[in-house]
C-alpha cells in the first residue's frame, strides 16, 4: 500500500503540473492570438492612412488643373471621402502618447474646404475661383510634406520588421517616456513640420456657420431664488408652494441652475429642471418614473403635448415628427413665422403613454435659436417645385420651411413629405435655386413584440 501511495502522489502532481503548463500554454497563444490581430489591425491603419494621404496629394493636384465642373465635382467628393478615410486610419493608430494636433487640423481643413467647395461647385457652373484655387495650392503643399513623412516612415517599419504593439505596450510600461523609437519618432518628426506652417485660415465659405443665439444677446441676471420661483411656477401655476431645491449651477454656453422641485406627499416622484441664469427661461424638465400599460393612443399623447406647450406660451407651433421610446412618445414641434416652419427652433415634449401626463420637455434649442428673422421670398414657386421632384415619390405635402443646412447655413426651403413604397421622406429644395439640401428618411423603426412561450 505504502508504494501504491508513493506512487499515486508523485502522479498526482505530474498530471496537476501538465495541466497547469497546458493552461499557461493556453493563455500564451490567447494572448499572443490577440496581439497579432491586434498588430495586424495597426498594420492595416498605418498603410492606409499612408495611402489616403497619397490620394489626398493626388486629388488636390487634380482640382488646380481641372477646368471643368463635372471633373471639379468628381475630384471635390473624393477628396472629401480620402479625407475622412485618413482621420479614421490616425484614430485607429496607437499614438495616444503624441499630439498630432496640427497633423489632424489639417485633415480636417481637406475635409472642410472640400465639402465647401463640392457645395459650390454643384451649385455654380462657373467653377472655383482665383482665391480657391490658392487655399487648394496652399493645401496641396502641405500634403506633400505629410504624404513624403509617411511614406519614408512605412518602408522604415517595413525594412525593420517593426512591431506597434511594442511600441503601444512599452509606451505603457515606461510611462509614455519611451525614448529612441523609430515610428514614435516619426510621428513627431511629422508633427513638427506641420507645426512649421502658417495656421491655414479658411475662409467664411468652408467654415460652419455659428449662428446667432440668445446667448450673446440676453445679459440679465438672476439669482438663486428667482430661478426657484421661475421653475415651480412654471412647471405647476403661478402660486405654487412646492419645495425647490438647486442641485447644480452649470457653465458653458448657457449658464444654468439644476433644480429639483420636491414631490408634496403622494405625488411619488421629483420633477428636475434646468433654468437659464440669463432669464429664468426653463430650458428642459424631466419627471422619471415607472411608466405602466399603454392607456392613450398617439393622436391624444399629441393633444396632451400641444395643450402642455400652449400653457406656457408656445402658441403656434406644429407637430413634424414622433418618435415611440418604450412606453413614452416624443413630439418634435416647431414655430411658424407666418406659413413657415423654423426648424432650427424646435421644442420636444415627451409623454407617457399610459396616462398622457407629460414627463420631459426639452427647449435649450428654442432658447438658443428662436427670433424674428427677416425672410427672403422664394424665388422658386409651389409650381416650379414640382419639375424637380422625382416621380417616384408619391406627394403627401408641401409646404414653406426654415432649415440649417449642412454647413449651419439657415437656408429658406420647400418641405416636401412623401413616400416610396413602405418609406417616408421630407426632401427640402433650396426655395432659391431649386437644389436638394436635404433628405431625410422619417419611417418609423419597426416595432417588434415577442410574447412569452406558456
Amino acid at each position: 500500500m505504502k508504494n501504491w501511495r508513493g506512487l499515486i502522489i508523485p502522479g498526482l502532481l505530474a498530471v496537476a503540473l501538465l495541466a497547469t503548463a497546458a493552461w499557461g500554454y493556453g493563455e500564451y497563444r490567447a494572448r499572443q492570438h490577440l496581439q497579432n490581430r491586434a498588430e495586424s489591425q495597426y498594420q492595416k491603419d498605418a498603410l492606409e492612412l499612408s495611402w489616403h494621404v497619397d490620394n489626398i496629394s493626388g486629388q488636390l493636384a487634380q482640382v488646380m488643373v481641372a477646368s471643368s465642373q463635372e471633373k471639379n465635382v468628381i475630384g471635390l467628393a473624393t477628396l472629401w471621402r480620402e479625407a475622412f478615410a485618413a482621420q479614421s486610419s490616425i484614430g485607429g493608430l496607437p499614438l495616444a502618447f503624441i499630439p498630432l494636433s496640427k497633423t489632424e487640423k489639417f485633415l480636417s481643413d481637406v475635409g472642410e474646404a472640400a465639402y465647401g467647395l463640392l457645395e459650390r461647385a454643384i451649385q455654380n457652373a462657373e467653377g472655383l475661383t482665383a482665391k480657391d484655387k490658392e487655399v487648394i495650392a496652399q493645401l496641396y503643399d502641405r500634403s506633400k510634406t505629410l504624404k513624403n513623412d509617411l511614406s519614408k516612415l512605412s518602408a522604415q517599419v517595413l525594412h525593420k520588421n517593426l512591431s506597434w504593439t511594442e511600441v503601444e505596450t512599452a509606451a505603457v510600461a515606461q510611462n509614455k517616456k519611451l525614448q529612441d523609437n523609430t515610428i514614435l519618432d516619426g510621428f513627431e518628426l511629422m508633427e513638427k513640420k506641420m507645426e512649421e506652417y502658417p495656421e491655414l485660415n479658411l475662409s467664411r465659405d468652408f467654415d460652419p456657420i455659428k449662428p446667432d443665439t440668445r446667448v450673446v444677446r440676453e445679459d440679465k441676471k438672476i439669482d438663486a431664488e428667482q430661478a426657484k420661483k421661475a421653475a415651480r411656477e412654471w412647471w405647476y401655476s403661478p402660486g405654487d408652494q412646492h419645495e425647490v431645491k438647486v442641485v447644480y449651477q452649470g457653465v458653458g454656453d448657457i449658464p444654468e441652475y439644476g433644480l429639483e422641485i420636491v414631490p408634496s406627499p403622494g405625488e411619488g416622484e421629483p420633477v428636475y429642471l434646468s433654468v437659464s441664469k440669463l432669464d429664468g427661461t426653463v430650458l428642459w424638465a424631466v419627471k422619471p418614473r415607472t411608466i405602466g400599460p399603454t392607456g392613450i393612443d398617439v393622436s391624444e399623447a399629441e393633444r396632451r403635448a400641444l395643450g402642455f406647450l400652449e400653457k406656457r406660451g408656445f402658441k403656434d407651433v406644429i407637430a413634424v415628427k414622433v418618435e415611440q421610446e418604450d412606453d413614452s412618445a416624443v413630439y418634435t414641434f416647431v414655430p411658424r413665422q407666418g406659413e413657415v416652419l423654423l426648424y432650427p427652433d424646435q421644442l420636444k415634449v415627451m409623454v407617457a403613454l399610459d396616462n398622457g401626463e407629460i414627463n420631459g420637455f426639452e427647449g435649450a434649442t428654442h432658447y438658443m435659436f428662436h427670433r424674428e428673422r427677416t425672410l427672403p421670398a422664394p424665388v422658386l414657386s409651389e409650381k416650379d417645385l414640382q419639375k424637380l421632384i422625382s416621380p417616384n415619390l408619391r406627394i403627401e405635402l408641401v409646404r414653406p420651411a426654415l432649415i440649417s443646412n449642412s454647413r449651419g447655413r439657415e437656408v429658406l426651403t420647400w418641405e416636401v413629405r412623401g413616400s416610396y413604397e413602405d418609406d417616408k421622406f421630407a426632401i427640402f429644395y433650396n426655395a432659391q435655386t431649386g437644389s436638394e439640401e436635404e433628405i431625410t428618411r422619417i419611417t418609423p423603426p419597426p416595432r417588434f413584440v415577442f410574447s412569452a412561450a406558456g
